[in-house]
């Protein structure tokens, strides 16, 4: 009898064993996660706690990274506005300098300069979606998108609109503007010619400004491919360590229930003989 009992409580605890096995199972099918407690795997747990701070940081950083993106797109967008204006300005005065036009034609010319002028004043004070200034005055923004890594988005209001070089010295980009309408009301054909000079000194400035500009979208895009890169690796690593195979989860259940079902009916008709023994 105590053999008997033995055997009983063994196969017993061996079934609960089995069933709680299939029960994990399920459940690891069901949330499609391997590890429900850290002590499942502490190894694999620790390193998915420091991919989810990982990843935490990096959404902050992306957050960062959108703006500087949206700042630099922004940028690009009204230093192409201001090229199509002074290279205006240029042809205006080209024309202009013309010496068989008349004072009304001049005047007319002049007329749009000033508006060209008036222009390139409204894009110095460009803003962003958030209502700030694209073009910050005296410093440029600097825009955290990694620990230790700033970017600059955009250039100064300075540096864009207001030195730029002449033979006057740095000059502001709506003045020469303005002054070459002046010049060219005047009708003198050296103020004209100077002014050209200026105006074709801004064309030259504004291309290189956009120049620049263009190796900071570059940068900025690619540390957003970088980053995208990193976010893939990340959870890709963190799937690995973590998610469940369903897959062969499913399989392993199925098994485990096909061996519980078969054990429970041996059981059964083993109990059923040893009662019967018992009786007789």
């Amino acid at each position: 009898m105590i053999g008997t009992n033995y055997r009983l409580t063994m196969e017993t605890n061996r079934q609960a064993a089995l069933a709680a096995q299939i029960a994990r199972g399920q459940t690891e099918i069901s949330t499609t996660r391997r590890i429900q407690a850290p002590s499942d795997d502490p190894v694999a747990a620790a390193r998915i706690s420091e991919i989810g701070r990982a990843q935490a940081n990096e959404a902050s950083w992306k957050s960062n990274l959108d703006l500087a993106n949206a700042l630099a797109a922004g940028a690009e967008t009204t230093l192409e506005a201001t090229a199509n204006a002074i290279t205006r300005a240029h042809e205006l005065m080209v024309a202009g300098a013309n010496g068989t036009l008349s004072a009304t034609n001049r005047a007319a010319i002049a007329l749009e300069l000033r508006s060209i002028a008036a222009e390139l004043d409204g894009l110095k004070d460009s803003r962003d979606a958030r209502g700030n200034r694209l073009f910050m005055p005296g410093w440029a923004l600097q825009i955290p998108v990694a620990a230790g890594l700033s970017v600059t988005a955009a250039a100064t209001r300075e540096e864009v609109f207001e030195q730029v070089p002449t033979a006057n010295g740095a000059r502001d980009l709506a003045a020469i503007v303005a002054d070459a309408a002046t010049a060219l009301e005047g009708g003198n054909s050296t103020a004209i010619g100077a002014s050209i000079s200026e105006v074709v000194a801004g064309v030259e400035h504004v291309a290189g400004v956009r120049g620049q500009q263009g190796a900071r979208g570059n940068r900025i895009d690619q540390l957003v491919e970088r980053f995208q890169s990193t976010k893939l690796q990340l959870t890709e690593e963190r799937s690995a360590l973590e998610d469940t195979d369903v897959t062969a989860a499913i399989t392993r259940v199925q098994s485990q229930q096909l061996t519980l079902q078969a054990a429970q009916a041996v059981f059964a008709r083993v109990n059923q003989s040893t009662l019967f023994d018992i009786l007789r």
